[in-house]
């Protein structure tokens, strides 16, 4: 599988990880309906702080990561694209990482779709550093 297309198939599921942090900051009754799941029905102001602080932040964090990705897809060396690739690799695992724990503790932080997403990301930026083309 070509490298680029990769890129650009990562970046996609990236973004798609990424949309109820979005949704969040436009969306008053998602935000809700996410602290919830995080804090419980009665959260309190400085949960609610802390869960918009939380959302810009990691949203910006994946629009930048996703601007990275699409950056990558301008070098032509098969070399340096795998490097690159294995270096996504590495970012994408610290960004999963944390769900995944999660998950296997048995109190997920994200809802399951966004964690496989995150696992599926990873492998294709480790496929395209051992075996992508140009």
């Amino acid at each position: 599988m070509k490298i680029k297309t990769i890129f650009w198939l990562c970046a996609s599921l990236i973004f798609i990880q990424g949309i109820p942090l979005f949704l969040s900051l436009f969306s008053a009754e998602f935000k809700m309906m996410l602290i919830a799941d995080a804090f419980g029905a009665n959260p309190s102001a400085d949960a609610v702080i802390m869960f918009e602080t939380f959302a810009l932040v990691v949203g910006l964090l994946v629009l930048g990561i996703i601007f990275i990705i699409i950056g990558a897809t301008s070098f032509t060396d098969l070399e340096t694209l795998k490097r690159v690739s294995f270096l996504l690799f590495v970012l994408s695992g610290f960004f999963a990482l944390p769900d995944l724990i999660g998950f296997i503790k048995g109190d997920p932080t994200a809802p399951l779709p966004v964690i496989i997403l995150g696992l599926v990301t990873l492998g294709l930026f480790y496929y395209g550093s051992k075996k992508g083309t140009v």
